[in-house]
């Protein structure tokens, strides 16, 4: 064993500690839902050898500890490896006749280890980061631009568990300089010489293609692991499969947005998910209603029309946040305040806006103003996860990305939202929209919105 894997060993344990605990529990919760049904109780130790599968088969997907996965991928590998497994032990339970004791039993603790282990495995990695204790170090090799943003998002994301710790760079012009607090040693060579860390990642896509296959050699026989990053910025990258054919590598890019059975499992999920959410909000929906009249008066939901799939305008519902005389107050505003102005003009909002009631105020701090967009969802104007729904006369700032932008239905919630909110410029969300639909699949929304519930419980970025 490897001193990298030797390091990660108290995490791996204590994730893997994580799931045995989280499947206790979800055994708990069957026996528990099935004594509430009127159902024979589980027998223990058909559930136990099962479960112990599942934790071997966890193992071997690499959770634990799981470095470098994106969210969505460890997302993927979660529900589809406990799905697996589910079908495995029903499969066995048909063939010896042996259900133990019967399929709701087992659909009830596979569901409930659904997602009692999800959340188990998120608040173990939250404690071991907090604890700073997750993570594997890095050598980044490269100090520029590349480097910049890929350091930049790794420290404000530490759950992918890669901690750069040093760069390394041929410009003598960096050396001696830190990128986002990571410090530049010195020339490449060095870190071929002493490597200070078991993984590297290559962070130089620029470079000619001999240069980049010696610097990808040299790298990669200095050091155990070595990630690289190609120059394919503006690819879809959540698609992309490795194969080779013969000697030569080659990468498979899937445009999800041309398969039919993955948009029609957005729409289900949409309208299932839609439904749901409509029901159990109902009791607040007539709160806040209330709350409103009697505030201001007026109409409860503003109408404002926005660009939906294919460009066509549609009616976007929230619940009113703003004075009725909303436009009349932000024209007198701009003209008197040019700092008010510059601010508008970057943001498309403003962070203390006089048209904004107390009731509002509060309801845009915890994004409920946007309920009634699950009008937009059901009748399929909007969708729960998607690009924001721009207004018309944003059309021209957005410029050439507007084609990409309405292939698609926009969304309550987006990649965006959950990532810079609303600190983020109008240019930067246009991006990150285009990475969403570039490389959307079912796992990403999901991923959306369970990142959603955090932010909007934690209100930061919102006004």
């Amino acid at each position: 064993m490897t001193s990298a894997r030797l390091a990660g060993l108290p995490q791996a344990t204590a994730l893997l500690l994580g799931d045995v605990l989280g499947a206790w529990l979800a055994l708990l919760l069957a026996s528990w839902l099935l004594a509430l049904l009127g159902r024979p109780p589980l027998r223990p130790e058909e559930p136990l050898i099962w479960l112990g599968l599942w934790i071997l088969w966890r193992a071997y997907q690499g959770l634990y500890p799981g470095y470098g996965r994106s969210p969505q991928t460890e997302l993927r590998l979660h529900t589809v490896g406990t799905v697996q497994m589910a079908l495995a032990q029903l499969a066995a339970a048909f063939a010896t006749h042996r259900l133990a004791p019967s399929v709701t039993g087992l659909i009830l603790l596979w569901s409930s280890l659904l997602l009692v282990a999800l959340a188990f495995r998120y608040a173990v990695r939250a404690l071991l980061v907090r604890l700073g204790q997750y993570g594997r170090d890095i050598s980044v090799i490269g100090a520029g631009r590349t480097a910049t943003l890929t350091i930049a998002h790794l420290r404000a994301h530490p759950g992918y568990g890669l901690r750069p710790v040093v760069t390394y760079d041929d410009n003598p012009a960096l050396h001696g300089t830190s990128v986002h607090g990571v410090p530049v040693a010195g020339p490449i060579a060095l870190a071929l010489a002493t490597p200070l860390t078991e993984q590297a990642l290559i962070t130089i896509p620029g470079a000619r293609a001999e240069i980049q296959r010696q610097l990808v050699n040299s790298i990669y026989a200095a050091f155990p692991i070595t990630w690289v990053v190609p120059d394919l910025f503006g690819v879809p990258n959540q698609a992309l499969e490795t194969h080779n054919i013969g000697t030569i590598a080659s990468l498979e890019i899937r445009n999800n947005l041309k398969s039919g059975r993955a948009r029609l499992t957005k729409r289900v999920l949409d309208l299932l998910c839609a439904v749901i959410c409509t029901v159990l909000a109902l009791p607040l929906l007539a709160v806040i209603a209330v709350a409103i009249r009697l505030e201001s008066g007026g109409p409860v939901i503003y109408k404002a029309y926005r660009l939906g799939r294919h460009g066509e305008l549609f009616p976007c519902y929230k619940f009113r946040s703003m004075h009725e005389d909303a436009e009349e107050r932000l024209k007198t505003l701009l003209g008197e305040q040019p700092e008010l102005r510059h601010e508008y003009e970057t943001f498309h909002k403003l962070k203390q806006d006089p048209r904004v009631t107390r009731v509002g105020y509060l309801l845009r701090t915890t994004s409920l103003d946007e309920l009634p967009q699950l009008w937009n969802v059901l009748v399929g104007q909007m969708s729960l996860v998607g690009p924001r729904p721009y207004l018309p006369r944003e059309s021209q700032k957005i410029g050439g990305a507007i084609d990409t932008i309405l292939r698609v239905r926009p969304g309550m919630t987006g990649y965006w939202q959950v990532n810079d909110r609303s600190h983020s410029t109008f240019e930067q969300r246009v991006d990150m929209d285009q990475f969403y639909i570039a490389n959307w699949t079912p796992w990403l929304d999901a991923v959306i919105l369970m990142q959603t519930m955090r932010v909007v419980v934690r209100g930061k970025g919102a006004y």
